[in-house]
């Protein structure tokens, strides 16, 4: 927002307040207020006058009101007295007749003429006469017209009397007109029918012209315009708001709820192509910017930390102005968040335009391109869908980084006050990245965020390693690259976790974490730089199973370990083919470090490494190596479940996804001498002895393995 004055204060108009002083005004209200006080004091009203003040509801009848009672009240000395009568406070109590005369009464009772006294006690006698006659709402029997007669003719000749005598003129405000029901403007109207032709009496109604009109129909025989036209000599339509002001206004009260918001989470062009989009037109009165910014005064607050501001603003704006949008946005998020180039999209772009469609149909006209605007800029899809550019997958990490309500990592959060069960805050991702620079107090949060699981049975861990790549490309500091590789070679293996993967298709935190260090270590502008910390990590890193894999990556960028053709020239690879080979080396010999010190078996994925470990070294030294470890029974657990995995499927008669465990015999069988099948009697008996180490992994390689072997069709 443009030229904002930070910290400015107008609660008044927050709490729906009116203004009470022209010196309160911020939309030019008061120079038409001055303009109809001076038309008052210059009117004689010798036969009595009414005039009307006509405006939408939440327009600023009231604060017109209060400033021309305010100007009167300055520039005359006792000169009119003023009764101010608000229907609306004893609408459906008692009858609006009496409670009119009783404060008209009041008023002039005040003052300390003895005449004017005088008159309030006559109203007071007059109301008591016409009351039966509005209990009729407006239409009197002749019976009682003709009994009261006689009364109302010399009452009223005495009250018109007495009012000429006076010097004064009395000034009659009713507002809050158009709050009233039906019946209850109906009697409004019928009294002030009834009392207009007082001598020196001026009649001031405030009201929406079409919701009295509409009251008024059949009243007499006439239709509500020439009722009205009967009873008001003059009109006067309240200005519209200049739209300037109104619009300054709404940026003021903006910026004081965006206050602690950063500049840099705020994007000036998206906000103005927002507004002027789609919030401007619903900007109309005071009254709107009113319920706008009491929507996210208690809300942004709460939220701010968790999504995009300038997104939040125009959803908030959708939930105030056209609520029903908003409830189809916040129940159709796989038709909205994501992408918008996949083939299934554009399969379906036709359904998805002509759905689209048929809900801008459903609403008021006004409404519709003010909607249609502002859905474009929130949802990339909205906006190929009409002819808008396409966005694929490149941009989804962009926007959950954004906290944009396109993202479907983020969508929710626009939808309720707390962040999801499980869900990393936008804030504790921030603190955590903070402590980077210390790989220990980085390595720990890790660790901690591995160990609480979400409602779906996954990790914040995953969560977080998932948002830390939104980072990695130009937020996190280059001085940082360093300690957080090495708090990821020290602790990674510590972070694979079975159920962090949901199924075939999905990456474990393995390659999560490989992907992190891929981006950082591509900052580092040189392959020297690159194998240079590379080096460092693997030497000084324990975790095996993360060197392994990524050892291997770097080699498929080589051409290893595959049958396609490198990608990439030599040098544009992450490492030259010489510095792969000094890694490999120093992999090979941390492999038979750990395989002498007896720690190798508890590496994750072990046949993964042992494969590996052949490919390096030789298929004889491993070979030797698994001799050894399976002499014991918990090392030939160990061995076995080293090549657990788990298979997925989905047949038609399912509702959930099948999940088996599963081990390849002919995996196993590679690196022992003799049939995988002879180890069966073994692993049997271990199953039947239960020893109290068997469990967990342990245990489902050992009745997996079974599985496999004694049912061969399974294989």
């Amino acid at each position: 927002m443009n030229n904002i004055k930070k910290g400015s204060k107008t609660h008044n108009l927050l709490y729906d307040t009116p203004l009470q002083v022209p010196e309160q005004d911020r939309l030019g209200v008061a120079k038409f207020s001055k303009i109809l006080a001076d038309a008052i004091l210059k009117m004689d009203a010798e036969e009595g006058f009414v005039f009307a003040l006509n405006g939408p509801w939440g327009s600023g009848k009231t604060t017109t009101i209060n400033f021309v009672l305010h100007y009167l009240k300055q520039q005359t000395h006792n000169e009119i007295v003023i009764v101010r009568f608000n229907p609306w406070w004893f609408s459906g109590r008692e009858q609006l007749l009496q409670h009119f005369f009783r404060q008209f009464r009041t008023v002039l009772e005040k003052n300390v003429t003895k005449n004017l006294m005088k008159i309030g006690k006559k109203l007071e006698h007059l109301a008591n006469i016409l009351d039966p006659a509005f209990q009729k709402i407006g239409v009197s029997s002749r019976s009682i017209a003709a009994t009261m007669k006689k009364d109302i003719f010399e009452v009223r000749n005495s009250i018109d009397s007495m009012l000429q005598k006076q010097s004064v003129r009395i000034l009659v405000v009713i507002d809050d007109i158009d709050r009233l029901s039906t019946q209850e403007i109906r009697q409004i109207f019928q009294l002030v029918k009834a009392v207009a032709d007082f001598p020196k009496t001026i009649y001031f109604l405030a009201f929406d012209r079409n919701v009295v009109i509409n009251a008024l129909k059949e009243v007499q025989g006439l239709d509500g315009e020439a009722y009205l036209e009967k009873i008001v000599q003059a009109q006067f339509n309240l200005p519209y708001p200049d739209r300037t002001s109104l619009r300054r206004l709404l940026f003021e009260l903006l910026d004081e709820v965006i206050l602690d918001t950063p500049e840099d989470r705020w994007d000036s062009t998206e906000w103005g192509n927002l507004y002027w989009d789609g919030i401007d037109p619903f900007i109309q009165t005071p009254r709107d910017i009113k319920r706008f910014i009491n929507a996210l005064r208690p809300t942004y607050p709460v939220v701010k930390e968790e999504v995009n501001p300038v997104d939040f603003i125009g959803i908030q704006a959708l939930r105030i102005f056209v609520p029903e949008i908003y409830d189809f946005i916040a129940t159709s998020k796989d038709l909205l968040a994501g992408e918008s180039n996949s083939r299934d999209f554009y399969e379906a772009k036709d359904a998805y335009r002509n759905f689209f469609e048929s809900v801008i149909e459903r609403l008021p006209e006004k409404k519709r391109e003010p909607v249609k605007g502002m859905m474009k800029r929130l949802f990339p899809k909205w906006s190929t869908v009409f002819g808008g550019a396409s966005y694929g997958t490149n941009w989804l990490e962009s926007w959950r980084r954004e906290l944009r309500v396109c993202s479907p990592d983020i969508f929710d959060r626009y939808f309720m006050l707390t962040v999801p069960p499980g869900e990393i805050f936008s804030a504790e991702m921030q603190a955590i990245l903070e402590l980077a620079s210390d790989p220990q107090a980085f390595s720990s949060e890790l660790v901690r965020l591995s160990k609480e699981h979400r409602p779906d049975g996954t990790t914040r861990l995953r969560v977080f390693l998932e948002r830390m790549l939104d980072f990695t490309e130009k937020d996190i500091p280059e001085e940082h690259i360093e300690p957080i590789l090495r708090a990821i070679y020290t602790i990674g293996d510590q972070l694979y976790i079975e159920s962090d993967r949901v199924s075939m298709l999905d990456d474990g935190n393995d390659m999560r974490l490989l992907r992190i260090t891929y981006r950082l270590l591509r900052r580092l502008q040189t392959q020297e730089q690159r194998f240079d910390m590379l080096s460092k990590m693997y030497k000084e890193g324990k975790a095996l199973f993360l060197i392994v894999r990524e050892m291997t990556f770097l080699g498929i960028e080589h051409g290893k370990y595959t049958n396609k053709q490198p990608e990439e020239p030599e040098e544009k690879r992450t490492v030259s083919a010489e510095h792969l080979s000094q890694l490999e080396t120093l992999v090979l010999q941390k492999i038979r470090d750990a395989a002498k010190e007896n720690t190798l078996q508890k590496t994750p994925e072990l046949g993964r490494v042992l494969y590996r470990f052949s490919d390096l070294g030789t298929e004889e030294e491993v070979k030797e190596y698994v001799s050894g470890l399976i002499k014991n029974d918990e090392g030939l657990c160990d061995y076995l479940a080293g090549f657990l995995w788990k298979s997925h499927s989905h047949t038609l008669g399912d509702r959930v996804e099948r999940r088996t465990w599963r081990i390849s015999v002919d995996f196993v069988q590679k690196f022992i001498d003799g049939d995988a099948a002879n180890l069966l009697p073994r692993c049997q008996k271990l199953l039947k002895d239960q020893p109290n180490w068997l469990k967990d992994r342990r245990k489902i390689a050992i009745e997996t393995f079974i599985q496999e072997i004694t049912n061969p069709e399974v294989r």
